[in-house]
């Protein structure tokens, strides 16, 4: 929509030029060519009433023309200030014009702007002073003087001296305008105009946006472009409807598919692959559990600080028991000893085994070359040349390489003297049992077996204590906040994560059976307390029978996780349902989102919070150009918010409407019949309030509880 607040149609000062003296047929004929749909007659110093009228008459239906004057005004410096009323006042308003310039040379007289303002205090006017480089322009001084004096932020403006400027400011946040301040009749179309964000049907309309937006002109950056989508109330009714990113209310009866609209539209931008977020009141207790809901919660053993234990669980899988050798062997021995010369000259037939002394660094040797395997797995993934140099990335290169060589050496070294051991012992075996078999005689135990014994059993010990401590590790939590209650501060979700304990339940180990993995851990602590016993072997075959049957292989299935509701100091929290409505609600408008879908937030909730503490967020949603659609039935958010969009939804005469419309406008236009238009006031008043009746008579009765 075109606007013109700063429009001249008469010379009055000796600068101004004859080609702005302007005839209602050439006015018309220029307003209906620009396309302006307000324009303000604001002449130097005067207001002629009489040509208001007739100007006015000439573009009935076609523009609406509002009373004005620009003033020369002495402050800080002279400056010009345009004041604006609305046309009911025009009549008084050229009178106060009138006493104000009384006995004044209009051409070179000044006010003060307590003089201006004391003048239409009465009134219901809008001031607009040149500002910047639109010279004579208001100084920072009497701007804050004008603002102090008007009380209103909503009814002052500045006025630029181009587009480019204006949009400036407006990005700043600033209320700004701007007009033709028209020189020449005859090129009026090609003069300097303004666009409002939202067409409006009235002065007071006008004001009713401008306390909505403190720009209240579009500009490049803060444009608001609407977007076509389609609403399904029914899945066999398609609404064509267009929606800003800006607050937009689905209203109406009850029953008349806002809610299917509204998750329509939601499925629509999602699947176009914008950021969506939505609230459901009537979904809220399903919502809520999802919210505690363990799928998002990571199975990461780094959250206690635990080993996985891999090794340890193959080293389970794969012990086999080392039994002594028997006495019977070593009588067997001796009493064939003697009984092959040819075999007694074989001193090897006597020798024992060589153990295996384990070097002092052996394990860390051993962990040292897995973590470096790891390391080197991980480092490959990482794009050096995005941090770092390339001389930098070669030389770390170089040094990672260096490292795992001589890791690779140690453990190499390590695992020749090991292997080494072992082949002389096998070679002593092997020897021996071709010696028996070639003589009838057997030869002397390479061992008495109680070392070998002892230490697989170690062994086994070992791996079992390893995998137990894992299971004692302190829980680790981690808070998120959600919102906060009235009385009861912030409200956070707890994210714990723990080992299994007596205290966990089935559900925080999703894909696991607790029986078994409670049975597995007293296997592995009979294990433990029975590690010399005979029936060891028996139990580790029934725990790693348990553990290939349900894929347990590590400590990983052994970590709970869960989510609980607790307030600052740690508490579980129970919410009431309409308490997890306000988390949820706060939850969704805190989140960073393209769009936000809100069905009746106020379900379940007190007005004051709605007023006080959602509608502001709606708001604030709106400035950062974010779509909110929220389908409602509360006039605090319905009306409140100023939507640039209503969709309201009625049915008559077992037919179905939709009507869409603004409050700037005061039109409800049905998009099915666009000839059937009603009031978006009466409307509202209608469906969110009761009735005008009913509205009067709450406001009556509140309004007696003052007296």
């Amino acid at each position: 929509m075109r606007i013109d607040l700063h429009c001249h149609t008469k010379k009055i000062k000796s600068g101004d030029g004859k080609a702005r003296n302007v005839t209602p047929t050439l006015f018309k004929e220029k307003i209906e060519l620009a396309d302006v749909k307000i324009v303000a007659i604001t002449n130097h110093n005067a207001f002629d009433y009489q040509q208001y009228l007739s100007l006015k008459e000439s573009v009935d239906g076609l523009c609406q023309v509002w009373p004005g004057v620009e003033i020369d005004v002495l402050g800080e410096t002279k400056f010009h200030l345009i004041v604006v009323t609305k046309p009911d006042d025009a009549f008084a308003f050229s009178k106060s014009v009138e006493i104000l310039f009384e006995g004044d040379n209009l051409d070179t007289c000044h006010h003060t702007l307590d003089e201006v303002y004391r003048c239409f205090c009465e009134y219901d006017v809008i001031y607009v002073p040149h500002f910047h480089d639109k010279k004579p322009a208001i100084s920072e001084i009497d701007k804050h003087k004008l603002m102090d004096l008007v009380k209103d932020d909503a009814r002052v403006f500045i006025e630029p001296r181009n587009h480019r400027t204006l949009g400036v400011l407006a990005n700043k946040d600033m209320s700004v305008l701007i007009g033709s301040d028209v020189k020449d009749w005859n090129t009026y179309e090609n003069c300097t105009f303004a666009e409002l964000r939202l067409p409006v049907g009235s002065f007071s309309e006008f004001l009713l946006l401008a306390r909505r937006d403190t720009t209240v002109v579009e500009t490049l950056l803060g444009k608001k472009t609407p977007m076509n989508v389609i609403g399904h109330p029914h899945a066999s009714v398609a609404l064509p409807l267009t929606i800003y990113p800006d607050v937009n209310i689905i209203f109406g009866q009850k029953g008349t598919g806002k809610t299917e609209i509204l998750k329509s539209i939601y499925t629509e931008m999602l699947g176009s692959g914008k950021n969506c977020k939505k609230y459901i009141a009537s979904e809220r207790s399903e919502d809520f559990s999802a919210l505690l809901s363990i799928q998002d919660m990571e199975l990461s053993l780094e959250k206690v600080e635990v080993d996985p234990c891999e090794s340890d669980f193959l080293t389970l899988s794969k012990w086999k028991d080392c039994n002594p050798t028997l006495f019977l062997n070593y009588v067997t021995w001796y009493s064939t000893k003697g009984n092959s010369n040819n075999k007694s000259r074989m001193k090897i037939t006597e020798a024992v085994h060589n153990y295996y002394n384990i070097p002092e660094h052996y394990e860390e040797h051993k962990t040292d070359k897995m973590k470096m395997q790891q390391v080197s797995s991980k480092i490959k993934e990482i794009d050096f040349d995005e941090y770092i140099v390339p001389e930098d990335a070669e030389s770390l290169r170089l040094l990672l390489s260096k490292l795992s060589g001589s890791i690779l050496v140690k453990r190499e070294a390590d695992l020749i003297e090991e292997y080494a051991s072992q082949m002389t012992n096998l070679s002593i075996d092997s020897i021996k049992s071709l010696a028996d078999r070639n003589s009838d005689t057997i030869s002397r135990p390479s061992t008495a077996g109680l070392k070998e014994f002892a230490l697989k059993r170690i062994e086994l010990l070992q791996a079992v204590k390893h995998i137990l401590k894992g299971l004692t590790a302190p829980e680790h939590n981690e808070r998120v906040r959600l919102g906060s209650l009235d009385g009861k501060g912030d409200i956070f979700v707890n994210y714990k994560y723990r080992m299994l304990c007596p205290e966990e339940r089935t559900k925080n180990f999703p894909g696991y059976n607790i029986t078994v993995l409670r049975s597995i851990v007293e296997k592995l602590k009979y294990i433990r307390d029975h590690i010399f016993e005979m029936d060891v072997s028996t139990e580790l075959e029934k725990l790693n029978t348990d553990c290939e049957d349900n894929n347990i292989f590590s400590l990983k299935p052994f970590l709970g996780r869960s989510k609980q509701v607790v307030t600052s100091d740690g508490n579980e929290y129970v919410p009431s349902n309409g308490e997890k409505g306000i988390l949820l609600l706060e939850q969704v408008l805190h989140d960073d989102a393209d769009a936000y879908f809100l069905d009746e937030p106020e379900l379940g909730m007190g007005n004051s919070y709605i007023d006080t503490d959602i509608r502001p967020l709606i708001s604030n949603l709106a400035k950062r150009r974010k779509v909110v659609i929220v389908a409602t039935h509360n006039a605090n958010i319905a009306v409140r918010t100023l939507p640039y969009m209503s969709i309201f939804r009625v049915h008559e005469n077992g037919n179905y409407k939709t009507f869409v419309g603004n409050p700037f406008d005061d039109r409800l236009v049905c998009i099915e019949d666009p000839s059937d238009v009603r009031s978006w006031t009466e409307e509202s008043m209608h469906s969110l309030e009761g009735g005008r009746e009913a509205f009067y008579e709450r406001r009556d009765i509140y309004e007696s509880r003052d007296n």
